[in-house]
């Protein structure tokens, strides 16, 4: 699977809540980073699990609607809005950015 088709299988079973398919494509050793300040946020397979357990569990609306994307080599850069996130109406806007190393989404940046 290509970094592009790695990550729009990670958009297609986000919007699904399909958390076995969405884990399925995160490394052992994934982060998620805050680009400004470089902290991390999520650190771990097992945490970004959990994340996405209870996000699903309490989003039954949830959805992402990419604006814009940029593919470039192992990086892929989104533009999104997600709606329904734990129940919101309103859109949260979003730039993240893939890092995909052998096959597996490594890092996700939020920029």
């Amino acid at each position: 699977m290509t970094p592009a088709q790695l990550v729009t299988a990670q958009i297609e079973a986000y919007n699904n809540k399909d958390l076995n398919a969405n884990i399925a494509l995160f490394s052992e050793t994934f982060q998620l980073i805050q680009f400004h300040d470089n902290s991390v946020l999520i650190d771990g397979i097992k945490a970004i699990e959990k994340m996405y357990q209870e996000l699903f569990s309490h989003s039954p609306n949830l959805r992402a609607e990419i604006t814009n994307r940029i593919d470039y080599g192992n990086k892929i850069i989104l533009h999104e809005i997600i709606y329904g996130r734990y129940g919101k109406d309103e859109g949260l806007e979003q730039l993240i950015m893939f890092e995909i190393v052998n096959a597996k989404i490594e890092k996700i940046y939020r920029l």
